[in-house]
């Protein structure tokens, strides 16, 4: 019985050795440029956005989704989504929540009046709605961060959300870059 056991136990080590032998031999994908990054999520997004109301529009490093606040979120609850924006809002969160080298910042925005609530906490409440979405896809936290933005001069008032698409390793410097340069990329076009 024992010499059963150790002759198992001896096959299964020697299986071990031999699969991390292989597993150095095929070594890890090259790493992409940003230009090769951000050009190759072009592609991905503008297929993914085809036919969807959302405009996608090229921002320093990363990709920006507009997502307008009309037929996206409750006009009588303006921080809830509407059943029928889910469907394409969610098609874009199971896309991005497969590909592990991009991050998302879901930029909340509310500039417009509202009765029961302040325009910032609409705009963060905006954010933790989308975001939950992507929760529910599996998005770990650290490749999801929620901002709500609702002062600025110039940002397009028709915005409800925006999701700021970056490379998995650039979100917490763009987290720690502050709410100006967010604001700035709400910009109207």
């Amino acid at each position: 019985m024992r010499l059963a056991i150790i002759a198992s136990l001896v096959a299964i080590l020697s299986g071990c050795a031999g699969s991390t032998a292989s597993t150095a031999q095929v070594g890890h994908p090259p790493v992409q440029t940003a230009a090769e990054w951000s050009s190759s999520q072009q592609v991905k997004l503008q297929q993914l956005l085809h036919g969807t109301p959302y405009a996608l529009s090229e921002v320093s490093g990363g990709w920006l989704i507009r997502i307008a606040e009309k037929d996206t979120f409750n006009p009588h609850r303006p921080e809830l989504l509407l059943p029928a924006a889910l469907g394409s809002i969610g098609q874009i969160t199971r896309h991005l929540a497969q590909d592990p080298d991009v991050a998302v910042m879901v930029v909340g925005v509310a500039t417009g009046q509202y009765k029961l609530k302040s325009k910032e906490q609409v705009s963060v409440e905006r954010a933790q709605s989308v975001a939950s979405i992507f929760r529910l896809n599996r998005v770990p936290g650290h490749r999801l961060k929620t901002l709500g933005v609702s002062q600025g001069a110039h940002i397009d008032t028709h915005l409800g959300v925006a999701l700021l698409v970056v490379p998995e390793q650039d979100l917490h410097r763009r987290a720690a870059e502050g709410h100006t340069q967010v604001v700035a990329m709400l910009n109207r076009d």
